[in-house]
């Protein structure tokens, strides 16, 4: 009678905490992977596989215990929980090492494969009293639910407010104190409670996981001076000989400067683009990341409006704490709005801007071809005036100039920028010393260089990097492809890939 009360709950969580556990280490895969969309594929074929023996062994252990009950359930999930803390400490003590992402695979299969035992001697728990339809698929219905809504709470609101660490060891938290549910024995109860608390106290405890795999990320030895952590993801910031570089999911995303002069983030190209349109008055930029291309775009006095769109609210909270860019959060001409850059886009045909920026991630990471495709250029197109610009990152794919070409008339290469128009354009250099004398900081009124000659020093400085038309940009040796939503190119067949 027992066994009936609570094999729903049971089931329930026994879902839920192994799609946990799945997102988790999806999480912490794709984090060492450096976002490549294999890493999917990856994470998720170990775990069926490892879901799929641990059924198989929970089958054969059902053939031989005649009378399986909820202590046998319980002694697995205290299995569990063992196993998940000691394939955490391994990850630790792995991180730097080289064949990493092998190890994590193994601890994945492992996790699915001692969580994957349970599933089917719930369902002969819970069908062992009443054999009917009926409460087989209520057993079902029940695991199916758990692992169903694992996604959406810890995904979607969880991890908002506790890292991937604190998440880890809470999962077995829980698994542990279903254990002691299942188990009526009080020598693991006992036992159970001692564990419970021990692991409850190292949710406290400050994050090593992804410091460890941050370690040689930017630099051999260098640890990130911080790490945000999100929902949306990571941000890792390092020290590096007087700037301070920003990694975005283990991958390098630009530092904090914006002196011309000090040329270490490229920042030549936020420059180069305030000479093209020096009399727009709307702007729109896809991604805030540092800050530091909208400053530069700032300086434009001609601007009435920059609208951005950034998916991770925690790069705000970065640059509030970062003299050289927070300013730009008292500019009452910029709207920082958190959402999806292209889902914006769809909902805002209607808005019309003279500047398009999107200084793209690299184009071989997970959905990067959601930023190149024929289709996303259409919806930027859309909202282009016949004579504005769109400037964006091809991160040196070629195949991104080729499907530029595709939409825009008019195409031009600056470094593995792209500069497309409807218009051709002239880049004429005293109109170029012109407009960079005009750029001046709109809180504090300062002059962006003081005079003349430090205009043409920022003119020379921007032209070391010549202007190519289409017709002048060298391809590989195999014919460039456009790229799709569909064939998504960038990302598999010409990715970095695991």
């Amino acid at each position: 009678m027992r066994n009936n009360k609570i094999i729903y709950l049971v089931s329930f969580f026994g879902g839920f905490l192994s799609l946990a556990q799945e997102i988790l280490w999806m999480r912490l895969i794709s984090f060492a992977g450096m976002s490549v969309p294999q890493t999917f594929s990856y994470t998720l074929a170990l775990f069926l596989i490892g879901i799929a023996v641990g059924a198989s062994i929970g089958k054969n252990i059902c053939k031989k215990i005649k009378n399986i009950n909820l202590d046998n359930i319980g002694l697995i999930f205290f299995i569990a929980t063992a196993v998940d803390l000691i394939l955490i400490i391994l990850v630790y003590i792995s991180a730097p090492m080289s064949g990493f992402i092998l190890v994590a695979g193994g601890c994945v299969f492992f996790c699915a494969m001692v969580r994957g035992i349970v599933f089917p001697m719930v369902h002969h728990v819970g069908a062992n009293h009443v054999k009917t339809g009926k409460q087989i698929s209520n057993v079902y219905f029940s695991n199916v639910f758990g692992s169903a809504l694992a996604p959406l709470i810890i995904g979607f609101i969880a991890l908002d407010y506790l890292n991937t660490q604190q998440m880890y060891l809470l999962v077995c938290l829980l698994t542990l104190i279903l254990a002691m549910i299942c188990i009526q024995k009080k020598v693991f109860k006992l036992l159970g409670v001692l564990v419970a608390t021990l692991i409850f106290m190292s949710l406290f405890l400050p994050e090593k996981i992804f410091y460890e795999l941050s370690r040689n990320s930017y630099e051999v030895n260098s640890y990130p001076i911080e790490i945000l952590e999100n929902k949306h993801g990571f941000i890792q910031v390092y020290n590096s000989h007087g700037d301070q570089a920003v990694f975005g999911a283990n991958v390098y995303d630009g530092k904090f400067n914006t002196n011309l002069f000090h040329n270490t983030n490229g920042i030549d190209r936020a420059y180069f683009l305030t000479t093209i349109q020096p009399n727009a008055k709307n702007a729109l930029v896809i991604g805030l990341s540092t800050g530091s291309w909208v400053k530069v775009l700032s300086l434009m006095p001609s601007l009435e409006k920059i609208t951005i769109v950034e998916i991770n609210p925690a790069y705000v909270e970065l640059i509030k704490k970062t003299p050289i860019v927070s300013s730009l959060l008292q500019d009452k001409r910029i709207e920082i709005i958190f959402d999806d850059g292209r889902k914006w886009l769809k909902k805002n045909q209607d808005k019309k801007f003279d500047i398009v920026l999107m200084n793209t991630t690299w184009h071989w990471r997970a959905y990067g071809s959601n930023l190149l495709s024929i289709n996303f250029l259409d919806l930027v197109k859309n909202v282009l005036n016949n004579d504005s610009v769109f400037f964006y990152n091809t991160t040196q794919s070629l195949d991104a100039f080729y499907t530029a070409k595709h939409v825009f008339p008019k195409i031009y290469k600056y470094k593995f920028f792209i500069l497309a128009s409807n218009q051709e354009l002239y880049f004429k250099e005293n109109d170029m010393v012109k407009s960079l004398c005009s750029l001046e900081d709109p809180i504090t009124k300062e002059k962006a260089f003081s005079n003349k000659i430090q205009c043409v020093q920022a003119k020379n400085e921007i032209m070391k990097n010549k202007i190519e038309s289409y017709d002048q940009i060298k391809f590989l040796a195999r014919k460039p492809e456009l790229i799709t939503d569909d064939n998504m190119i960038t990302e598999f067949k010409y990715g970095k890939g695991l």
